[in-house]
């Protein structure tokens, strides 16, 4: 799957199957992590060029996106300004 203009195809990591203080989440609580990997990334426009490139490890805003399954796995399709900050 290709997004097209300045829309990205986003992967979030798997959520954390342990809290920070050592219980074990549910599956029915547990959030869908807003930190993954851009695996695809439209060619932008003259106006807006893309700035972000394949295999940036990048954060999303909260409950943005439109969900798609691409072999079994969550992905997101959504525009470039949802990612507000990515990983050096």
């Amino acid at each position: 799957m290709t997004p097209i203009l300045n829309n990205i195809l986003f992967k979030p990591f798997p959520s954390e199957e342990m809290s920070e203080g050592g219980i074990i989440v549910p599956d029915a609580f547990k959030a869908i992590n807003n930190k993954g990997t851009v695996v695809g990334v439209g060619n932008g426009t003259k106006q807006r060029p893309m700035r972000l490139q394949e295999g940036m490890v990048a954060h999303r805003v909260k409950d943005w996106g439109t969900e798609v399954m691409i072999d079994g796995e969550l992905h997101f399709i959504m525009d470039d300004r949802a990612i507000i900050a990515i990983e050096n």
